[in-house]
């Protein structure tokens, strides 16, 4: 009751309230004197024209519950100043106007509807009050006229027709108003006003030839669907705006072509009435369709926000490893060349082994790095295999080297069976020997003190088959989905691994690079695991034995020159230790401009250039030692290693690209194959 009360009392009107007021009673006044003047005319019925229906609903959308008093008002003296004899009748018709218009804002607000008809849900709300709603008047309005005047037409049909103008009303004109008011400018392209030019213009021409032209019933009947062949091309293309225009423009063209065009054609109430339910039929369902390509486009658009989002996140991520990995490298390389010094110097057995031991976790933070550049290559594609025929004997001796100490440090066991015959891989040596350590180490770091490892490799038709298995902690079945997914690790109550839960992604995914494929299995935590990598066979006959790379070193490795140009004077000291020890002649420069100064007194066999150096870089100074005519081997040290740096240092003159830290083993590489320009 106090809302109602509230409703009835006159508020307090502002000058903006008295501006509104008018606006919608002089809308609503005009166009039901203009269907009235259509009816009286022409005499149609006033229920199959009736756009105030639709007015009514909009205003009450813009202004809310307030407008009831112009709408009533307006209604009232429209109906009485073309039949003033009726005031009674007219007042009540007035009323069932305003209630309806009052019932159909309450609905809206009910389900939370928003004038965006772009968005399916109140596009659909909009429909369900255009079919529903409406029927409000006609009724009141139809037993008004029983019992007032004595209705003379059958009391269905006037609420038929009626009900049918209001759900006409609200499709066409409710729609539009809702959609282009309050007025927002929309931004277009050159193109996309042409083409809501052209669309217009053969809706034009669709229009005429619908509405306009006479034609034999067979072809009306075809030229019927050209309608919605063009709505088609509003829905797909246009925005819902653009659609509402179109259904109030057909509507205007169709309503005139039955009055003005063929009025006698046939009867031109039935022309009416089926206009009116042929386009409110094309308005619901293709307000509908346009709300659903408008939802999928604006997903689309999301969808495609978050992807340049998330790949404007991921190159972000991708550089601050690089940089990360850079700025860990440059300290790690003193620490790694002082170690290689001190294994060459006498030392008792406690020291020896402190130092493997330091040496070890340099190697595995090295590794660490490694992985971490890798898995930012792999997710930018730009990680390439070097295939070459490779030996698996090979490769499985190499990888069992580089985890020996590991192994041996936690007491496992571990037993090697391999073909007898040498089998040839066509893969890239590095990336193969990383899967096996990758595999053999996660047997190690999950498998407790004194277990058991074992590594098999067993060949196939067309494959060979490497098994690593262990009686570790095991893996739990609803684990199993997820094990070679990034940063995801294997943790039990009893040991929690350690790392960055990407050596099994990376694993996976230099398989399958290679062409192969990886899989875990495990019976349950505390029974074990075993991973399974098939790799395809080389298609190339059996080579020689492959000599190992320390025999080649200590045959080939003689005392040169080399000049070591870094600013990093820690690790130069280190590094320069290392190399004289080892016999070679070693000269230092902390700059470019001074390595640059002293290239002819030197002359040197070998330079190892740094990239990140102040003033003049890396890049700058090997450019102007190229320049000079020197011919040397030149290398570069950098903690950056992605693609992109290497291509920048073989366009700068370097022969090799070495990513710190550097082992001496890379360095003499570099002394025993001059011929060598492979990147590391």
């Amino acid at each position: 009751m106090e809302r109602l009360r509230r409703l009835l009392t006159p508020p307090s009107l502002t000058r903006q309230d008295i501006l509104a007021y008018a606006f919608v009673f002089a809308a609503y006044f005009i166009a039901a004197k203009l269907s009235l003047y259509i009816f009286y005319t022409f005499q149609t019925s006033p229920a199959l024209i009736w756009p105030p229906v639709g007015i009514a609903v909009a205003a009450m959308i813009f202004g809310g519950y307030r407008m009831w008093l112009p709408i009533l008002l307006a209604q009232f003296l429209a109906v009485i100043t073309q039949t003033p004899n009726i005031h009674l009748l007219a007042f009540v018709i007035a009323a069932a106007y305003a209630l309806q218009a009052a019932v159909a804002l309450f609905v809206l607000k009910r389900f939370r509807f928003e004038t965006a008809l772009y968005r399916l849900r109140n596009t659909m709300i909009l429909v369900a009050v255009a079919f529903f709603v409406t029927l409000i008047e006609p009724v009141i309005a139809t037993v008004a006229q029983v019992f007032l005047s004595g209705l003379t037409l059958s009391p269905t049909l006037t609420i038929g027709r009626a009900w049918g103008a209001g759900i006409f009303s609200v499709l066409v004109v409710t729609a539009f108003l809702v959609t282009w008011f309050p007025w927002k400018r929309l931004p277009y392209t050159r193109r996309e006003v042409y083409e809501i030019f052209a669309a217009f213009a053969l809706l034009a021409v669709n229009n005429i030839l619908l509405y306009w032209t006479p034609y034999p019933q067979y072809l009306s009947i075809a030229v019927i669907f050209f309608l919605p062949a063009v709505l088609i091309w509003f829905a797909l293309r246009l925005h819902i705006r653009w659609m509402t225009l179109a259904i109030v423009l057909t509507s205007i063209v169709a309503m005139a072509g039955s009055i003005i065009a063929h009025p006698t054609a046939v009867p031109l109430n039935s022309q009416l009435l089926s206009n009116q339910i042929y386009i409110g039929l094309m308005a619901a369902i293709f307000y509908i369709f346009t709300a659903v390509v408008e939802e999928r486009r604006t997903a689309y658009k999301r969808l495609e926000e978050a992807y340049q989002t998330t790949s404007a996140s991921d190159k972000a991520k991708n550089e601050f490893i690089a940089i990360l990995a850079h700025e860990l490298r440059n300290p790690l390389a003193p620490i790694v060349s002082s170690l290689e010094l001190l294994k060459l110097q006498p030392q008792s057995q406690e020291s020896l082994e402190t130092i493997r031991n330091a040496e070890d976790h340099a190697v595995m933070i090295r590794r660490l790095l490694d992985d971490l550049l890798d898995t930012a290559r792999l997710t930018q594609k730009k990680l390439k295999l070097q295939k070459e025929t490779v030996s698996l004997k090979e490769i499985v001796d190499q990888s069992i080297a580089s985890i020996d100490d590991f192994c041996k440090a936690q007491q496992h066991t571990l037993s090697i069976t391999i073909p007898e015959e040498d089998v040839l891989l066509d893969a890239d040596p590095v990336r193969m020997k990383q899967i096996v350590i990758n595999l053999l180490s996660n047997a190690c770091k999950y498998t407790r003190r004194g277990g058991a490892i074992e590594l098999r490799a067993e060949k196939h038709a067309n494959h060979i088959l490497i098994e690593v298995a262990d009686n570790g902690i095991g893996i739990e079945k609803d684990m199993l989905p997820n094990i070679f997914q990034p940063f995801k690790q294997v943790a039990s109550d009893e040991r929690h691994g350690t790392g960055l839960g990407i050596g099994l992604f990376l694993t996976k995914r230099l398989a399958e690079m290679h062409g192969g494929r990886v899989t875990a299995a495990s019976e349950g935590l505390g029974r074990g695991s075993t991973f399974s990598v098939s790799i395809p066979l080389s298609s190339q006959l059996p080579l020689p034995h492959l000599e190992k790379e320390v025999r080649r070193l200590e045959r080939s490795a003689s005392p040169s020159r080399i000049h070591i140009v870094d600013d990093n004077e820690a690790a130069v000291l280190a590094l320069q230790k290392l190399l004289r020890h080892l016999g070679h002649e070693v000269f230092v420069s902390h700059s470019g401009e001074h390595a640059l100064a002293t290239l002819a007194t030197v002359s040197p066999d070998l330079i190892l250039l740094d990239i990140g150096m102040p003033i003049m870089d890396g890049y700058e100074t090997a450019r102007h030692i190229r320049a000079r005519g020197w011919s040397g081997r030149l290398v570069a040290l950098s903690g950056y290693g992605q693609e992109s740096d290497r291509l920048r240092s073989h366009q700068a003159g370097f022969n090799t690209h070495l990513v710190k830290p550097v082992s001496v083993k890379d360095i003499l590489s570099q002394l025993s194959n001059p011929s060598k320009s492979a990147d590391s």
